[in-house]
């Protein structure tokens, strides 16, 4: 298994090169996504994040030379049986039939070939049509496809605001990571005024971060995202 870390584009490179050929969207996320925003790699990373919507996931059974494991309940990799298919989570609205055994919410496949210097995560995400649909508890947040899609050098990845929703997690009481505080810290020279605005109301709900957003007694000022996020991006305040 190759779990070695990377500093340099490298790991991303080799996983657009795999996915190049098929016939459906992908777009790396995760801390990546923060790094090819930035235009640099800001910290260390075991494994490269991609997104690929539900309803194409089974364009990866037609990659070769792949080995390809699943990921679901919490057990340790193991093989992708033929005709399992995975979700996402809940959408709003009425789903399109699923044809073989469905999985769970949170299931996902980790990619490992000789090519790839790290592994690649497929992250799963929902749309409806070209809608982004993402939630988190009660609350539901969509933008259109095309809004959420930015490129380097050709590669497809999620808009940082959009990946640091989701790394804040409204919605729900799980912890803070670091590299979530420092994937933040990196990608906030880089949002536009539209992009802070954007997440600065996405994000100030019931979250994990709750305390880093409202600015709580005894938290650092440099956890406090949503007073970095009303910051114009001059700095000017």
């Amino acid at each position: 298994m190759n779990t070695k870390r990377s500093v340099s584009f490298e790991p991303v490179h080799a996983v657009a090169s795999l996915l190049s050929g098929l016939a459906v969207p992908w777009w790396i996320t995760g801390g990546w996504a923060i790094d090819l925003a930035v235009g640099r790699v800001t910290r260390d990373h075991s494994h490269v994040n991609v997104m690929m919507l539900e309803r194409d996931e089974h364009a990866l059974r037609e990659l070769t030379g792949v080995d390809i494991q699943l990921i679901a309940g919490g057990q340790p990799p193991g093989p992708w049986p033929a005709g399992r298919r995975l979700i996402a989570g809940p959408v709003p609205g009425p789903n399109p039939p699923i044809n073989g055994p469905r999985g769970r919410s949170g299931d996902g496949l980790i990619l490992r070939s000789n090519d790839l210097p790290l592994p690649a995560e497929i992250i799963l995400a929902s749309a409806v049509r070209d809608i982004w649909v993402y939630q988190q508890g009660p609350r539901i947040f969509t933008r259109a496809l095309g809004d959420i899609t930015r490129y380097s050098e050709g590669t497809p990845f999620v808009s940082p605001e959009v990946v640091l929703l989701i790394k804040g997690r409204p919605g729900t009481d799980k912890p803070r990571r670091d590299s979530d505080q420092r994937d933040f810290e990196a990608a906030l020279p880089v949002l536009s005024v539209e992009q802070r605005s954007w997440l600065k109301d996405a994000i100030e709900g019931r979250s994990a971060l709750r305390p880093a957003i409202e600015g709580q007694p005894g938290q650092t000022r440099r956890h406090r995202w949503s007073a970095d996020l009303a910051k114009r991006p001059d700095g000017a305040g």
